[in-house]
């Protein structure tokens, strides 16, 4: 395999991220989601969102070329909320997606291993949550997750997306 450098994202690649969700997301959630609901759903998931660029918890996969081939991250703050919802020892991992062209190649893991290992060195993180989408479940369960409830996830006021929450306990 080529070899993959992990780096953290900024501001300066929310257009590339975008672009790599648009790719990921159109090719693998066709296969779990109606194509009104994945059509719906696109904006929402396509937009590389800038506090989360920002927050020096956003990770970026490059290849040799330089070419950004997967993305992920995690917070202390749980997705949608302020600043002021925050539990302690608990991380949420965010937003991650995979170049097709580069899928099964070990990126995500690369990813979720560098947000276990940050997480930890952070403060006392012992269990992670995210909000998966169903496409996404296998591999959160590869990681040690699993399934504590459906999750609609609120994009719109007349829209929400159906996803899991999950749940990854300490070692």
């Amino acid at each position: 395999m080529a070899e993959i450098t992990i780096d953290v994202a900024t501001l300066d690649d929310a257009a590339a991220v975008s672009a790599l969700f648009a790719r990921s997301y159109s090719t693998f959630l066709a296969n779990d989601y109606a194509p009104e609901i994945l059509a719906r759903a696109m904006p929402f998931l396509t937009f590389a969102k800038p506090d989360l660029l920002n927050s020096g918890t956003y990770y970026i996969a490059k290849s040799e070329a330089g070419d950004i081939v997967g993305a992920g991250g995690w917070t202390a703050v749980r997705p949608g909320s302020t600043a002021g919802d925050v539990q302690s020892g608990l991380a949420h991992v965010r937003h991650f997606a995979v170049d097709p062209a580069h899928a099964r190649k070990g990126i995500a893991s690369m990813l979720f291993d560098r947000c276990v290992k940050d997480a930890k060195a952070a403060g006392n993180v012992t269990r992670f949550e995210c909000y998966s989408t169903l496409t996404a479940r296998r591999f959160y369960e590869s990681c040690g997750f699993r399934v504590i409830g459906d999750f609609a996830a609120p994009f719109a006021p007349d829209f929400s997306f159906p996803s899991l929450h999950m749940v990854r306990e300490p070692d």
